[in-house]
């Protein structure tokens, strides 16, 4: 969908604007990594892909130095993904262009129809992907 396309691409600008080089791996693993952080099992699995690759993909990110492995606290032997100082301004930094993004589509159509366009997505995306669906960051 081109409007899916260029909306995502707007948003990748305004974090290259904001000093984020960002790869695939970050369009794989950020949509998905809850603030608080997951473990490597419990983010495989939101994934949907092998443990074995999402390290990987966690590894990219850690030499980036948006997310760190450390121990989690209910099982010594596993490791927790979370952001780090400069993962977390990427956080912000996507949540300020989200919010522009949004303003600039509500003007477009009006504010009422953009938050029932935004509902209504939410409502369809629930009924195809269910509710253990990857976490969103347009519409929230």
């Amino acid at each position: 969908m081109a409007l899916a396309t260029s909306a995502r691409q707007r948003v990748r600008d305004r974090l290259s604007e904001r000093g984020h080089a960002l790869g695939p791996a970050s369009t794989q693993v950020f949509p998905n990594l809850p603030r608080e952080g997951l473990g490597m099992t419990e983010l495989a699995a939101r994934l949907r892909i092998t443990l074995q690759r999402t390290g990987q993909l966690v590894q990219q990110l850690e030499e980036a130095g948006y997310v760190e492995r450390v121990p989690d606290e209910k099982d010594g032997r596993a490791k927790r993904v979370v952001y780090s100082r400069k993962g977390r301004r990427l956080l912000a930094d996507i949540d300020e262009a989200m919010d522009e993004l949004s303003e600039e589509l509500a003007a477009v159509v009006g504010k009422r129809r953009f938050d029932q366009l935004c509902g209504t997505l939410k409502e369809l995306d629930r009924a195809l992907n269910g509710e253990d669906a990857p976490l969103r960051l347009f519409g929230g």
